[in-house]
């Protein structure tokens, strides 16, 4: 093969457009999509070559991109809709005590199942398996909107969850078997954009929604939605797109590494329910959870000990591991891993705790906290197409890569500089600029991944991908959690320090809208504790950030291989 060669040409075997099966064949519905114009061939023969690697007609690719981002708008849509659903669920039920599990039991749930995905993409095909995602997601989503209690209705959560761990995850597993490696920075740019639109919509069109007809209809409304998802992935995704393994279904299913996931799913749901419970759980009377409680011990060493033997077996015993231990030594996949469950720590600890600056510091109301995070917002979909466009044409993503995380570390070393009487114009400048960089990060570090495991060979690239997913979202819950637990107990110690009464302390501690009606005397004491505090929790940020920047760091710097005809021409 010469340099010029493409690089996942199709080979003569039958397992997959790259490299591993032939082409699928004309289907009915190919019929329906318009022919390209004479004076439009020229063009889309150009993107055949340069960013499709299935060969696929310009319109049935645009439309496959479709299917496939309207998974990911929708888990977007479907996040944001819960959060803005909490306090109307919880009053319905009598039960707004437990509301804040609706969130965690998801987010555990995506943890422990987003992993399984990659490897039964490569036994099932990935669009059979973006099927079952989507299908799981869909049928849990339904079950919400008929629960008949708090607990069915965490339940359900947990149901989403299962298949939510693949909406997002096997959509890009797809979009790496489909575009070359100069583009693909530039389509994941496309996907975090509709993220991000998904995401913004949600909270106000769920909150519409549920003050209109009432929160079941959040849920239910969202059904026809993924049904139309269903529609169009199996319309217009190709069956044999990536790698598949050959054989009856139940042959495939028993080769899956049941244990090994099992053991995974175990490790990690035990360390974040262990988190989750010391940081944002009360016990029945009333008390918080100690990390000496014995419960949360018993998590952490269900943690360690299931951690241990995930990697014993998948060393020792795995025919086809869930998490292939010779990938993550390798030195791109481990520094990767590491880099995006630390920037996810940093980016997630700082959204929850900026906008407290707001409420708590400076008085100002909740919406006025949010709307400090729109240039936020913004930049995200903006570094997304930034990074991707200068990816795709520079061929390179280490200068990028690190440029990205140093942004984001810049952003958290200004957040040190606010302080009670800060002018205005910091207060939008200092996090702003952390979306850009979050959004670089994950964008170039997905492609270089990709890079290291086509260099590779060894057909790793959905348990690559839902590699990074997993660490990025057990980030964002652990940097949530530790976040929230130094805060509390930083602002304990000054508060309990301090002049203030015990009662008004601990209702300071627990109602930051009680602040602005203290006299004047005691509310400069909570605002200073708030303000303390929110410090140890930015330093805490910056040294995430610092560390992400050298893990970084520490990826391989190789360019990216020649576009799919070696040309160096834009295709667009």
């Amino acid at each position: 093969m010469s340099e010029r060669s493409p690089l996942l040409a199709a080979g003569k075997g039958a397992n997959g457009v790259n490299g591993h099966a032939h082409r699928e064949p004309p289907r009915e519905y190919d019929s329906i999509i318009p022919p390209i114009p004479h004076h439009c061939r020229a063009s889309e023969e150009s993107q055949r070559r340069h960013h499709n690697l299935a060969g696929l007609s310009a319109w049935r690719f645009r439309l496959t991109c479709l299917a496939l981002w309207s998974a990911t708008f929708l888990s977007a849509f479907d996040s944001t809709v819960i959060a803005t659903l909490l306090a109307d669920i919880g009053s319905s039920f009598g039960a707004f005590h437990l509301a804040s599990w609706l969130g965690t039991a998801y987010l555990l749930s995506l943890c422990c199942f987003t992993p399984i995905y990659g490897r039964l993409s490569d036994t099932l095909g990935r669009k059979n398996t973006q099927l079952i995602a989507v299908g799981v997601f869909t049928l849990g989503t339904a079950l919400c909107a008929v629960a008949k209690d708090m607990y069915q209705l965490i339940g359900f959560r947990v149901l989403a969850g299962l298949g939510g761990g693949g909406l997002t995850s096997v959509g890009s597993i797809l979009l790496s078997d489909l575009v070359d490696l100069r583009h693909r920075g530039l389509y994941q740019g496309y996907a975090n954009l509709l993220y991000g639109l998904g995401a913004a919509l949600g909270g106000p069109v769920g909150g519409w929604m549920a003050d209109r007809w009432g929160w079941r209809f959040a849920f239910s409304a969202q059904v026809p939605l993924l049904l139309g998802s269903l529609v169009l992935i199996t319309l217009f995704v190709p069956g044999n797109v990536g790698q598949r393994e050959e054989g009856p279904w139940l042959a495939l299913l028993a080769q899956i590494d049941y244990l090994g996931t099992a053991l995974l799913g175990v490790s990690v749901g035990a360390l974040l329910l262990g988190v989750s419970l010391k940081t944002a759980a009360t016990k029945t009377d009333g008390s918080e959870f100690g990390w000496t409680d014995p419960l949360i011990l018993g998590l952490l060493l269900a943690f360690a000990v299931s951690l241990v033997l995930f990697l014993f077996v998948e060393g020792k015993y795995a025919a086809q591991p869930v998490l292939p231990l010779g990938m993550m030594a390798r030195r791109t996949p481990f520094f990767v891993g590491l880099a995006n469950l630390l920037m996810a720590m940093a980016v997630f600890s700082m959204l929850y705790n900026v906008p407290l600056w707001f409420v708590a510091v400076k008085l100002q109301s909740s919406s006025s906290a949010g709307v400090h995070l729109l240039p936020y917002s913004v930049l995200i979909g903006f570094g997304s197409l930034m990074v991707g466009w200068y990816m795709r044409h520079a061929g390179r993503y280490w200068g990028i890569m690190v440029f990205s995380g140093s942004i984001v570390f810049s952003s958290c070393l200004m957040l040190l500089s606010w302080w009670v009487g800060s002018p205005d114009w910091i207060l939008w400048v200092a996090q702003s600029p952390a979306g850009f960089g979050y959004a670089g990060v994950l964008t170039s570090t997905l492609v270089a991944l990709m890079t290291d495991v086509q260099r590779e060979g060894k057909g790793e690239i959905a348990v690559a991908t839902t590699m990074t997913y997993m660490f990025r979202t057990i980030g964002q819950v652990l940097g949530v959690s530790f976040s929230s637990a130094l805060l509390q107990a930083s602002l304990d110690g000054y508060l309990g320090s301090s002049s203030l009464p015990a009662d008004i302390a601990e209702l300071v501690r627990k109602n930051t809208g009680a602040i602005r009606h203290l006299p004047a005397a005691q509310r400069d004491i909570a605002i200073n504790g708030y303000s303390y505090s929110l410090h140890r929790v930015f330093n805490f940020n910056a040294i995430l950030a610092g560390l992400t920047v050298l893990a970084l760091a520490a990826v391989d710097n190789v360019d990216m291989p020649e576009r799919h005809d070696g040309s160096d021409e834009d295709s667009e």
